[in-house]
């Protein structure tokens, strides 16, 4: 029997299953809260009102950076985003006089915000923070500057202690959720691999699969940010995570061969016993996740073996069933690690790497200056979408001022700054979003104007303030209408006279979402431009890790090869998925692109295959381990195009010619003809990277 869930037992079960973004965004409302009430209260004189309002302004500014990770990335991060607002909102103030130098300032914060980028993701909130504080200077009636920055400072340090206190309480939920997200992500990724085994390669499938792909790479890199630094802390997390990431490289290993079962009823036979099995996996990870969540004592226990049916005595797909049981134990015994992982009475195994490697796979952190020079320069996408940037909040501030509504110019510039993106398809989906999201806000403010209640307005606020953080990455669609709510009754309660601008909200809105549509065009960066890069670095990343994949031993170099090798991949098919918004003329190479991508893949998969049977099993290598060397070298020459597609390699796919011993009992021949496809494979993929190069640079 469950829990009642209207017990406070209930509760709390339920609340154990709350994502981190609302964890987070329930902590950042709090804050922001407690920041205007402590200024209210003990900030002295007549103007506790007016300071406790910048204050939140400020607070909700520094809580962009204040995101579920690490507390000393955290606050590093709304430090430099808290310094960067109070800057922007000082320098609007002292301007503020003179229309035409706070265009200028406003396309100069935008110049800065957009060059924070240089330093990658882990910038993004930084970089918003002086143009969102800036927007709320710009809504100020005229203020001496001492008090905005006595104010806005005193918002910004309570905040970072807040942000501190609140990262170190809730480290430990985080960690566990960043777990439990990772390990739910695998278990969509089996579920995507066996529907695409299910539909025969559909289109649709495929797309899943890859969309799985991606995201479980972004969950495995937000776990490692968390649970790594201190692995101390919590080892059996940790251990989960590393069989988690080897679970998912195993994973990749169970495409290749497929192609060789056929379309008659014996193949379809022994793809559905393989569906079900990945599917059974998929159903022991995500039972997995719910005890680490719940803090359940016993796991649910790993399904038994797939119940394999005898082929006739002629069929020589028995080789390639074989090997497919064998993989399937590979898997088995990651899965069986986790689940034994999860047993409280059970301690910890030692984990395989030392604290200070393990440090080394998280994203990097700081702000090294070199990371921003590097990209000055006009071939730069950050630089381009820096100057475009700060070309069109000019332009949207200038012609805000000579409108008919122009009473709040600061929106124009807002809406322009939150739907223009580095590309063209960020752009188009932020512009819909934003568009969808403004309309349905000011319709939620109508309804609620029917109720004219101050204090029901500013609860109702104060809880837009945490939805439209914890979901801004997310679903942007609920961060554009918590942030429209808001914005109305945030100006609406500062003056109840002007009554709620709806129309002028949604005019505003509208026009900026234009404005960033066309500005898009100007100093376009097309993918185009910087695929060469990419393919550069996807080709180079694959090299050294067909290096150091086919060593006989485990070692630090050897994981963070496979890591960067991934990430390469990964970049360049998210590259090639964004270009696919872009005009005709400026289309990348998509054959060329997707093979490289394909058969890069498949490479990652087969190195795996033979690492995973090096590490296992290096006694029955044999000879074999000699004839490493030269095979490693020749992966690395066809990946650089110098290698042609070995044509005896065609005779391969021919499931007669598999081995004919088992791989549990005689893994040479399965090895050495995995080595064999491998070069098929990496030839492939360096052809393709060639023609994409050649093709890129006409």
């Amino acid at each position: 029997m469950g829990t009642p869930p209207g017990t406070p037992a209930g509760l709390r079960a339920r609340t154990r299953r709350w994502p981190a973004h609302v964890w987070n965004g329930l902590s950042v409302a709090l804050g922001v809260a407690l920041v205007h009430a402590l200024v209210a209260a003990l900030w002295p004189g007549a103007q506790a009102a007016m300071a406790a309002q910048l204050a939140m302004a400020a607070a909700i500014v520094a809580s962009l950076a204040d995101t579920p990770g690490h507390p000393r990335r955290n606050l590093k991060r709304v430090a430099t985003g808290g310094l960067l607002a109070l800057g922007s909102s000082v320098l609007a103030t002292l301007l503020d006089p003179w229309a035409a130098a706070v265009a200028l300032l406003v396309g100069g914060v935008g110049l800065v915000g957009a060059l924070c980028l240089s330093w990658g993701l882990r910038a993004a909130a930084v970089s918003f923070a002086p143009i969102l504080a800036l927007v709320f200077a710009l809504s100020w009636p005229a203020l001496p500057w001492p008090l905005v920055l006595g104010a806005c400072g005193t918002g910004v340090l309570l905040y970072l202690g807040w942000a501190g206190l609140s990262s170190r309480l809730l480290q430990r939920r985080y960690r566990v959720l960043a777990l439990a997200q990772a390990l739910d992500g695998l278990a969509q990724l089996l579920t995507g691999r066996a529907a695409l085994l299910s539909s025969g390669g559909g289109a649709a499938a495929m797309n899943d699969w890859l969309g799985n792909e991606s995201q479980l790479a972004e969950q495995l890199q937000a776990a490692r940010d968390l649970l790594f630094p201190d692995a101390q802390q919590c080892p059996r997390e940790a251990a989960l995570l590393l069989h988690a990431i080897e679970l998912r490289d195993l994973l990749l290993a169970s495409r290749l061969d497929l192609e060789l079962l056929g379309e008659d009823p014996v193949g379809q036979r022994l793809r559905d016993t393989l569906v079900q099995r990945l599917r059974d996996m998929a159903l022991t990870l995500q039972h997995c996740r719910d005890a680490l969540l719940d803090g359940r004592a016993a796991p649910a226990p790993v399904p038994r073996a797939p119940d394999w049916q005898a082929l006739p005595p002629q069929d020589t797909r028995q080789r390639l069933q074989l090997a497919l049981q064998d993989r399937l134990r590979h898997l088995d015994v990651e899965l069986n690690a986790m689940v034994a992982l999860l047993d409280p009475s059970r301690p910890p195994p030692p984990l395989p790497l030392e604290a200070a490697q393990l440090r080394q796979f998280t994203a990097p952190e700081g702000w090294p200056l070199a990371a921003l020079s590097a990209q000055l320069h006009l071939d730069s996408p950050v630089l381009r979408h820096a100057l475009r940037s700060a070309l069109a909040l000019s332009c949207a501030y200038a012609i805000a001022l000579v409108l008919p509504w122009a009473s709040h110019p600061h929106w124009l510039v807002l809406s322009v700054a939150v739907v223009l993106r580095g590309s063209l398809d960020q752009t188009l989906a932020r512009r819909n979003l934003r568009v969808a999201g403004t309309v349905l806000g000011c319709a939620l403010v109508l309804a609620l104007a029917q109720i004219p209640s101050p204090w029901l307005w500013a609860l109702v606020l104060q809880a837009c303030v945490g939805l439209a953080h914890a979901y801004v990455s997310r679903r942007y669609l609920i961060t554009a209408t918590a942030a429209t709510i808001m914005a109305l009754l945030q100006a609406h309660l500062a003056n109840p006279t002007l009554g709620l601008a709806i129309g002028e909200r949604l005019a505003d809105t509208v026009l900026g979402a234009a404005l960033a549509w066309g500005f898009s065009y100007v100093l376009p960066a097309w993918e185009r431009r910087n695929l060469p890069r990419a393919v550069l670095r996807t080709r180079a990343a694959l090299q050294r890790y067909a290096e150091l994949a086919l060593i006989p031993a485990e070692g630090m170099a050897q994981r963070l090869a496979r890591r960067q090798a991934y990430d390469a991949l990964d970049a360049l098919s998210a590259a090639l998925k964004r270009s696919g918004a872009e005009p005709r003329r400026v289309q990348p190479p998509q054959q060329a692109l997707n093979t490289l991508l394909d058969h890069g893949y498949r490479l990652m998969a087969h190195l795996s295959m033979v690492r995973q049977s090096l590490l296992r099993r290096s006694d029955a290598l044999g000879d074999i381990a000699q004839r490493l060397p030269t095979h490693s070298a020749a992966l690395q020459r066809a990946l650089a195009g110098q290698e042609p597609v070995p044509h005896p390699i065609q005779a391969l796919q021919d499931w007669s010619l598999l081995p004919m011993s088992d791989p549990g009992t005689d893994l040479r021949p399965w090895l050495l003809r995995r080595l064999k496809v491998s070069l098929d494979d990496a030839a492939r993929a360096g052809q393709a990277a060639e023609a994409a190069l050649q093709q890129l640079r006409d």
